[in-house]
């Protein structure tokens, strides 16, 4: 009687589960990445103090090496509760999905009538987009106090840092420091870069 010979199969391996493993981790990847912004480049001048500026609940003031100026706060909820101030106080609307994309900005220098339109961009066109800064001269169109008033409202825990481009001119400066004065504001920090204290220093 002949030998039954069992029919040979290629082997087979089942990628069900690398599959479901390969999209958990995009889909954790996407849902934790921070779009990338288009925060101003700003080289600062250095000191020798050790003093370390907070990481939280903070409000950071920046001038670029042109004098734009750009404002950021350093929480999601912040964010979106200080633009529901300038919504309040302005008279514009915020859809939900512009809430959404604003809360993920870091840092911003358009003036308040630009913000709508510029939420409503493609994520990569608002990266390309030449902010102009956000006005802070005396002429009656600053706007800077606006946004540090409803950043303070949205949290009266903000601590507020400059950060200053080391050749940014002094009148941008003034003109910051203004805005900040008419909020009551006359304390904050100044963000630096670090040079090595000399021999005998004791701060």
């Amino acid at each position: 009687m002949g030998v039954v010979k069992p029919k040979k199969h290629p082997p087979h391996t089942d990628m069900t589960a690398m599959t479901d493993v390969a999209f958990l981790l995009l889909t954790f990847f996407i849902m934790t990445a921070t779009f990338k912004t288009n925060d101003a480049e700003i080289t600062t001048p250095t000191s020798i103090s050790q003093i370390k500026v907070p990481d939280d609940e903070l409000m950071v003031i920046s001038i670029d090496k042109d004098g734009k100026v750009y404002f950021g706060v350093d929480a999601k909820p912040t964010r979106i509760a200080m633009l529901d101030n300038i919504s309040q106080t302005k008279g514009i609307s915020f859809t939900d999905v512009e809430k959404a994309k604003f809360s993920i900005q870091t840092s911003f220098g358009l003036p308040i009538n630009q913000i709508k339109p510029w939420l409503n961009m493609p994520k990569e066109q608002m990266t390309s987009v030449k902010q102009p800064g956000i006005p802070t001269d005396s002429t009656g169109t600053s706007e800077l106090a606006d946004w540090v008033y409803a950043a303070r409202k949205a949290n009266p825990a903000l601590r507020i840092a400059l950060k200053g481009d080391n050749i940014a001119k002094f009148p941008k400066f003034k003109d910051v420091l203004a805005n900040l004065q008419s909020q009551n504001i006359n304390k904050f920090s100044l963000i630096t870069g670090s040079e090595d204290a000399p021999a005998g220093f004791k701060e």
